[in-house]
């Protein structure tokens, strides 16, 4: 893909840039708690929005796609911190105000982390494992192109990204006729979807972002615009920004969506983390900590006593009464003793069963099983009962993988067109039946897969002769090279051998 009369973006070829959020610890600029901090990082995104799009040197059409596209990262941007906040376990109790003083959850502050779970558990079931292609030189170049840009660990990144905000993105550029690939999060990009086209008509990710002089948190520095034609650097020089055109005939945007669960009106798709896990997770905060309170006091029961002379209270040590080796009351100057009475030991039992149920609406929203979120059985189950227990989440990791493949295909052809110097269409067109390649969701025992296999094979005899039985073997790409690899230097050597050995006839002694 070569640049018509403008710079090429230099990058070297064997690093690929992850985009983060901007600003905080995780560079991730959070508005502090409040309606004013709120309205602090509103006017600070305002500001940013106006700033960038006044470079100097960015056209009126693209400065008029910059502020559109601020505007779509700053309309979701709260509500993707807060699905960070529910993935990392960043949630504080929401107390009702009945079961304990506020002061009293926010010290115990428990942590619930189903969430970062369901994110995890349909994650682990989506392992990319490169492209199979028809073509032998293609399949070389973009098992190349797959090694240099580490794809198989990027793609895992932004996996996780996908199923917390709704979307992860792609990004392919030139980086001095190699192709870098780049992941960037819902938080540190946002698009514009074209419907007529079935694709991203522009895009905007924060490349770079740093602590300026003078500010207090970490701020874009550099900023990407894509577009079907260009490539815009948007790069800050102290107060002020300057655009760089660096102009493409890839024909369309340089930037792919990777999106869970896509619909007709939600092209973006949704996040894992729906508002009925959130809800569910603030109940089972709740929870645990009313569980916490009550467990302090199923352990030291409170003790009452009744018609005492004065009030009786250990100021230096409340828990002396209850601790002592040998205690003792004495009656008052009327004679009369007083009673003790102790409250009764509060059960766990109930508390613990709602906190089972609620793992069990978790599991009812996520299509996790229940075991996955802390709740076993007391009888084991058997094989056949975990398997149809996992059938909902493998279901749902085989309709991910087949969206996601989606992605990454486009992703191959754009990344062969900046290595090849043509352009997406030419690269489509091609026929190499290009498709990426994902192990199996199920996870099958290697017996059952090789008892599957041979049965195949059996009634498909062609099957043996194809790369297609290593893949049903749940063989790596790299295990899938190495066993050809190796079958063909065997059958060099016994074709070198078969040379040396006498042929039927001779008696092998000479020169007659």
């Amino acid at each position: 893909m070569g640049l018509r009369g403008r710079p090429r973006l230099h990058r070297r070829p064997h690093r690929v840039r992850i985009a983060r959020p901007l600003g905080g610890e995780n560079h991730e600029t959070r508005p502090a708690k409040g309606t004013g901090g709120q309205l602090l990082m509103a006017a600070v995104n305002m500001e940013l929005a106006g700033q960038v799009a006044s470079a100097a040197g960015l056209e009126p059409g693209d400065a008029a796609l910059v502020r559109e596209l601020m505007t779509v990262w700053r309309e979701h941007r709260a509500s993707n911190l807060e699905r960070e906040d529910y993935y990392l376990g960043h949630v504080s109790v929401k107390d009702l105000g009945i079961a304990m003083p506020a002061s009293l959850a926010k010290k115990i502050n428990p942590r619930v982390d189903w969430p970062r779970k369901a994110v995890h558990a349909l994650a682990d079931r989506s392992i990319f494992n490169g492209y199979t292609c028809a073509d032998e030189r293609t399949s070389k170049a973009l098992r190349a192109i797959c090694e240099s840009n580490q794809l198989e660990r990027l793609y895992r990144k932004n996996l996780i990204g996908e199923l917390k905000h709704c979307c992860g993105f792609w990004t392919v550029t030139d980086g001095g006729g190699y192709p870098v690939i780049s992941a960037y999060p819902a938080t540190a990009a946002a698009a514009l979807w074209d419907d007529a086209r079935k694709a991203i008509r522009a895009g905007l990710v924060v490349a770079e972002s740093k602590k300026m002089p003078g500010d207090t948190e970490r701020v874009p520095t550099v900023v990407h615009l894509l577009t079907d034609d260009s490539l815009v650097v948007l790069t800050r020089d102290g107060g002020s920004w300057v655009a760089e055109y660096r102009e493409h005939s890839m024909g369309r945007c340089l930037m792919e969506p990777m999106a869970h669960g896509a619909t007709l009106e939600r092209p973006f798709g949704t996040s894992r983390i729906s508002r009925s896990v959130m809800s569910i997770t603030d109940d089972a905060i709740r929870q645990r900590a009313r569980m916490e309170v009550a467990a302090e006091a199923a352990t030291l029961p409170q003790t009452w006593l009744l018609g005492t002379y004065k009030k009786m209270l250990n100021d230096d040590n409340k828990y002396d009464a209850s601790m002592g080796a040998v205690n003792e009351i004495t009656k008052d100057p009327d004679g009369d003793k007083p009673t003790v009475w102790q409250s009764a030991q509060l059960q766990m039992a109930p508390l613990t069963e709602y906190l089972r149920q609620l793992a069990c609406q978790m599991s009812a929203v996520t299509n996790v099983p229940v075991s996955f979120f802390g709740v076993s059985n007391d009888n084991p189950s058997s094989s056949d009962a975990i398997a149809a227990s996992l059938e909902p989440l493998v279901i749902d990791a085989k309709n991910l993988n087949r969206d996601n493949g989606t992605a990454l295909r486009n992703v191959a052809y754009m990344a062969l067109a900046v290595a090849n110097g043509t352009d997406f269409a030419t690269e489509r067109d091609a026929g190499h039946e290009i498709n990426p390649r994902f192990l199996s969701p199920a996870y099958p025992s290697t017996v059952s897969l090789s008892d599957a296999l041979l049965k195949q094979v059996q009634a498909l005899p062609k099957l043996a002769n194809s790369t297609v039985a290593y893949e049903m073997l749940d063989y790596t790409d790299e295990q899938i090279q190495r066993i050809e690899s190796d079958a063909k230097k065997a059958q060099a050597g016994a074709a070198i051998a078969s040379l040396f050995e006498p042929k039927e006839g001779e008696n092998g002694g000479g020169a007659d």
